[in-house]
């Protein structure tokens, strides 16, 4: 029986970038085969919260333009994934408010109001008064809140899944519990991936290993500063769950799910490849709820868990061909922004491995704006 043939793209990692970028690859009819160490979502796409707000927490520049890109894709996205695999991915908007609990707070919320209202953005401020009328369990001591009625919610783990269901679907090679150790080929052509196992040779490969990217550098003779950084999260449980809404307030996010949990999240941290759990971080998290939601000072505990999020010196993905190399693209340093970043990552991605198209916005996140140091 003839072997089968070789993909044209092979992609490491098996987190919501990767397949995302499986998945978008496969609908325009390449071959590809992604190698997973683990499984599906074993790292940060599983320990992400799943808020798609970027008028609340992604207006950091060039990160704000990304985000609106992508955060239009959502939509006919899930739609079609839900026509591939029947999955139902929690796609749900919540809106999202963020509390101004003092007077410095109340300033810099409208400083951000302003200039996204004058940008054209539906987003406004409501005082104590209609806040409470919103959520009622929120805060008596809060000032106001910047709402975005447009703040959506998706869940991290089933979005990252549904990719990876629609992709195989479509024909997409899944090498779950495979190491990726090195490349095939040498510089400047990629011609697949090395395994622990052996080879799986390609016509273009994509690095999506998320902190772990970095590695790679080490094949490519390229630095890739992608870096751990540690976010620590929880939830709690109360019947009924006390908010309907996204709410930022105290340093701390309060999620609330369709199964009655609310999770809090999260630490930012840089210790290196550590998913440990630490006392300081759960006191904190939990310390900080009753100054947002006191409803929730007295809720169940359900579980804490870390991921380990790619970081990057800027906080922007590096998504683009590896300097020096024609076969090898890099998609990673997503930091806190993988799940809401994915839709337009698979799509700039895939335009330029199979086309050779070269998205404006990718001049935004070069993997090589960061120097031959790999610091910036």
């Amino acid at each position: 029986m003839a072997s089968a043939p070789s993909p044209d793209v092979a992609i490491i990692g098996g987190g919501v970038i990767g397949c995302a970028i499986a998945y978008r690859l496969a609908c325009e009819g390449a071959r590809v085969t992604v190698v997973e160490r683990s499984r599906i979502a074993a790292e940060s796409s599983g320990a992400a919260a799943g808020i798609l707000a970027p008028r609340v927490h992604a207006t950091a520049p060039r990160l704000f333009d990304l985000a609106l890109a992508s955060e239009v894709r959502f939509a006919p996205l899930v739609e079609q994934l839900r026509a591939d695999t029947g999955l139902d991915v929690e796609y749900i908007r919540s809106g999202a408010l963020d509390l101004a609990l003092d007077d410095t707070g109340e300033e810099l919320l409208r400083d951000k109001l302003r200039w996204l209202q004058e940008a054209g953005h539906g987003v406004r401020w409501i005082d104590r008064e209609e806040t409470l009328g919103m959520e009622p369990r929120l805060s008596s001591e809060l000032r106001g809140a910047f709402l975005d009625p447009d703040g959506f919610q998706i869940h991290p783990a089933r979005f990252t899944q549904a990719l990876a269901q629609a992709a195989a679907r479509r024909g997409v090679r899944f090498e779950l519990g495979a190491e990726a150790i090195g490349l095939v080929g040498s510089r400047p052509r990629g011609e697949g991936i090395r395994t622990a196992t052996g080879e799986i040779r390609a016509g273009h490969v994509v690095l999506a290993a998320g902190a772990w990217t970095s590695f790679c550098g080490d094949w490519l003779g390229f630095p890739i500063p992608v870096f751990p950084a540690r976010g620590q999260i929880l939830a709690v449980s109360a019947v009924p769950a006390p908010i309907r809404s996204i709410v930022y307030g105290a340093g701390i996010y309060l999620l609330p799910r369709v199964d009655g949990s609310v999770v809090v999240g999260a630490t930012a941290e840089r210790v290196g490849f550590d998913k440990s759990l630490t006392a300081s971080a759960m006191a904190w998290l939990l310390g900080s709820i009753p100054s947002v939601c006191p409803a929730l000072a007295n809720a169940s505990f359900d579980r804490a868990w870390a991921g380990l999020r790619p970081g990057s010196p800027d906080e922007l993905p590096m998504i683009g061909l590896v300097p020096g190399w024609q076969d090898v693209t890099i998609a990673a340093g997503h930091y806190r922004n993988g799940i809401m970043l994915a839709p337009l990552t698979a799509d700039m991605a895939s335009a330029l491995v199979l086309r050779g198209e070269a998205d404006p916005q990718l001049d935004l996140v070069r993997p090589d704006r960061f120097g031959a140091s790999g610091s910036r």
